[in-house]
């Protein structure tokens, strides 16, 4: 049992997620007992463990990887006969009800600059349910302690080539906050620009700025071709209205936003 919990945990740490599907019921004749489990990969492979072989093992081996892709633990049963709605074409004449849980999902946050604020925001959202990556091309600023400690994704070199080279993924959030609103703007521009988002499933896209400073590039950034209704899509200035002063409170309400949008979208 030690090895099945170091297996999920070396899983789940290299960005690998995972699925435990495990026996919580059985009703006559059946090929394992309750408690029985097995870790599934992502790409529906058994990795660890058994429920009994045959064609109910395969059939949640499939059903396992459907729920990782989807993101969802479900609770299901197979019949273990010939016919019928839920047939296995199995001849033990029972019953398997199992529960499919999912480890290692997290959604993605983009923190285009690792400056304080990112500094402050990493541990937060990783407590919260986020997996950060940073990307900045100040490589001694992807070195920081919190960074290297907390053994976060980073990518360095020009801001525009990362993007490029990124697949941003559906359901992701995006917070553009570097050292410069220059370049904040010029990485909204390409976002933007080179339709790189799909912005009706990108769940969040946010840049830091005064009110002023955002009025000032959303106008330049309209004159180049933005449509305004896409700019009012983006959240700037950034964070919920607390009056947060330092990096510590701006990340707490940059985080708070986070987890509106994300609970709203749960809903």
């Amino acid at each position: 049992m030690k090895n099945f919990f170091k297996l999920i945990q070396q899983e789940v740490s290299a960005g690998r997620p995972v699925s435990l599907v495990s026996v919580v019921a059985v009703k006559g004749s059946a090929p394992q007992r309750v408690g029985a489990k097995m870790l599934v990969s992502s790409s529906g492979k058994l990795l660890w463990g058994t429920i009994g072989g045959g064609t109910v093992e395969s059939l949640a081996l499939k059903q396992a990887k459907i729920q990782i892709d989807i993101k969802t633990p479900l609770l299901k049963s197979f019949e273990l006969v010939e016919s019928g709605e839920e047939a296995t074409g199995m001849l033990c004449g029972g019953e398997m009800k199992l529960f499919i849980d999912i480890f290692g999902i997290s959604t993605k946050v983009y923190l285009f600059g690792a400056g304080h604020i990112t500094q402050q925001i990493i541990p937060l959202l990783m407590n919260l349910g986020f997996s950060p990556i940073i990307i900045d091309d100040r490589e001694d600023y992807l070195k920081e302690n919190i960074v290297t400690r907390l053994n976060v994704v980073t990518h360095t070199g020009d801001f525009v080539d990362i993007i490029d080279s990124l697949f941003i993924e559906e359901d992701s959030y995006i917070i553009i906050m570097t050292y410069s609103h220059d370049v904040d703007e010029k990485i909204l521009y390409h976002l933007l620009s080179q339709k790189l988002l799909n912005l009706s499933t990108v769940k969040y896209l946010g840049m830091i700025g005064s009110m002023r400073k955002v009025k000032e590039i959303f106008s330049r950034l309209e004159s180049k071709g933005i449509s305004r209704e896409i700019l009012n899509s983006i959240h700037s200035p950034i964070g919920v209205p607390i009056k947060s002063q330092t990096p510590e409170e701006i990340a707490i309400s940059i985080a708070a936003e986070l987890i509106s949008v994300r609970n709203k979208e749960d809903k």
